[in-house]
């Protein structure tokens, strides 16, 4: 091997990865330590020039562990002599990656996410933390939750209350600027059952409560449902005559029918649409927080109650309307406590002994299919027949093709305007929009004329670009399997049988009798490396063939864990 090769191996490793002379300056780098670089910005340590490595002996002369102290990045250092000068090939393990697709993953989460140690050390945090907690994240990362509490950030944390129960904690807190926020802690274990940290998330209720004072929430969709369908014409004439009434709602369709723009449509021709309007995704609130958020509390009702005592959205929408959506994944104990507040238009918060009158107007909606709204373990026959006065069946795009053009073309005006774009669709295009099954209706349907408005080089459309950008969105087109990756796949798939034997990689593993789940994996996992190594040669190819670090799979060799 070469020096110019050597770079060139670095240069394509994907994960993080450097070159250095012995003990001298580093010569060659990838583009994935740049997230290297920032991590040891963020936590305040030298540069990576300036860091002593800390190293462990293997049992081959020219390989080593290596971990950056007080932190948690590790991974092989291989010594390699090339043109009479040695090197120094630091591997970080490829694990960090998954750190950055955390990273990655929480920052869009519209929630605080917390993440921290068994200690309580604050390891990562997302954005949103710096817009609704009254510290910034730059001042508490990397510090431990009881030195907050020293210097007076937080008070009683509820991530001390989870470390020492290790058990999952709720508890909410109303913040001098009037923000109530609902925090939940959750203990993450390891294999072995000892406590290695835990998620705090948080979220924002004041902002909940109130949906009905944002104007922005009503202004988003405030425009008419769009079509030229008999289908919907129909319900639309429904809604005209039962609108000005109070009878309760239910509106039922697929996934992405539009079913909140019926729901703002009946509120804007009712007579409480100058009222609250509190709109709550049933799917989104935890079912740990559901009946304190929906009915709310009074007063040291429980540890960690807000002082105040906390409005529920039920009550938060007195007067006014209530959409709820998704009603179908309303737990059923709670459907039985709903039910009783719409018979008898009062509700009790809990923690409380009077029952509070509200005045409501209830409009419903679900994805559910007739099926299972009959069935009494998916939902109560009396909450159902109580909130299924006004039945709004809304059909699927697919069974009322005249919508789809007057959509598509109300979205492409739409995100012309937004991206100064100006996308005209042609006859052909239309065509295969018109074909089109729109699996995801009028919510696949706005997604695709804003990708076709972003994308498109020219301002025409035709039918390959319609059918590029419709391809974009089908799980189907992902590319198939590379040989590298069936022959990955293949070392995954094993029958317990002679080693000697091919494997086939449709076999499955055939499980004779009951054992310890651990014992299993143990066994499962030395078979397949085994098989590896007997088809690549030595540990380090048959460790990236299977998807584990070598490093790791020489850990477990040593300790015993498995015997190859």
């Amino acid at each position: 091997m070469n020096y110019f090769l050597l770079t060139s191996i670095v240069m394509n490793i994907n994960t993080p990865c450097f070159l250095r002379k012995k003990r001298a300056s580093i010569v060659c780098r990838n583009y994935h330590m740049s997230f290297i670089d920032k991590f040891l910005e963020n936590h305040e340590l030298p540069k990576l020039e300036d860091i002593d490595f800390k190293r462990v002996s293997t049992e081959y002369e020219n390989i080593m562990y290596f971990q950056i102290e007080k932190t948690s990045l590790k991974g092989m250092m291989y010594a390699v002599n090339i043109e009479e000068q040695d090197y120094e090939l630091y591997i970080f393990e490829k694990n960090f990656a998954s750190d950055r697709l955390i990273t990655n993953v929480i920052e869009h989460i519209d929630e605080i996410v917390v993440i921290f140690d068994e200690k309580g050390v604050l390891q990562r945090m997302n954005s949103i933390c710096d817009q609704i907690l009254p510290f910034k994240r730059s001042e508490v990362l990397g510090k431990n939750i009881r030195q907050l509490v020293s210097d007076k950030k937080v008070e009683n944390p509820i991530i001390s209350q989870m470390i020492e129960t290790k058990k999952n904690v709720y508890k909410e807190i109303t913040y001098p600027n009037g923000k109530v926020i609902s925090y939940t802690a959750i203990p993450i274990f390891g294999s072995s059952g000892r406590l290695k940290g835990g998620v705090l998330t948080g979220r924002d209720v004041s902002r909940i409560i109130n949906l009905a004072k944002t104007s922005s929430l009503l202004n988003d969709d405030r425009v008419e449902y769009i079509s030229n369908s008999k289908e919907i014409d129909k319900v639309k004439g429904i809604i005209e005559r039962v609108a000005p009434s109070d009878a309760p709602i239910f509106i039922v369709g697929e996934s992405g029918v539009g079913k909140e723009i019926i729901a703002r449509t009946v509120l804007n021709q009712s007579l409480r649409r100058d009222k609250a309007f509190v709109a709550i995704n049933c799917a989104s609130i935890p079912a740990e927080l559901i009946e304190s958020e929906l009915f709310g509390y009074e007063k040291g009702a429980f540890t960690g109650a807000s002082k105040e005592g906390k409005v529920g959205l039920i009550e938060a929408a007195n007067g006014g309307t209530l959409f709820l959506d998704e009603i179908g994944e309303l737990p059923l104990q709670m459907q039985k406590k709903f039910l009783r507040v719409i018979q008898e238009s009062s509700l009790t918060r809990i923690g409380g002994i009077k029952p509070r009158k509200i005045d409501v107007r209830y409009i419903c909606a679900t994805n559910k299919t007739g099926e299972e709204l009959k069935n009494p373990k998916i939902f109560r026959q009396d909450l159902y027949y109580r909130l299924n006065v006004i039945p709004l069946i809304i059909p699927p795009l697919r069974e009322r093709r005249e919508d789809i053009l007057p959509i598509a073309n109300y979205y492409i005006e739409y995100f012309n305007n937004r991206y100064n774009r100006k996308i005209k669709l042609s006859a052909e295009a239309e065509d295969i929009l018109w074909n089109n099954d729109w699996k995801g209706n009028i919510r696949e349907l706005r997604n695709v004329m804003e990708r076709l408005v972003i994308l498109s080089a020219q301002e025409n459309i035709y039918s390959d670009q319609i059918q590029r950008v419709l391809a974009l969105g089908q799980v189907n087109n992902i590319p198939a399997e590379s040989d590298s990756l069936k022959e990955k796949r293949m070392c995954h798939t094993c029958e317990f049988m002679n080693p000697s034997e091919e494997v086939d990689i449709d076999n499955k593993i055939i499980i004779d009798n009951i054992m310890n789940i651990d014992e299993a994996h143990r066994i499962v996992e030395q078979e397949i490396l085994k098989r590896a190594v007997a088809k690549y040669g030595n540990i380090t190819k048959a460790a990236e063939a299977v998807g584990i670090n070598p490093s790791t799979v020489y850990r477990k060799i040593k300790s015993g864990y498995i015997e190859i």
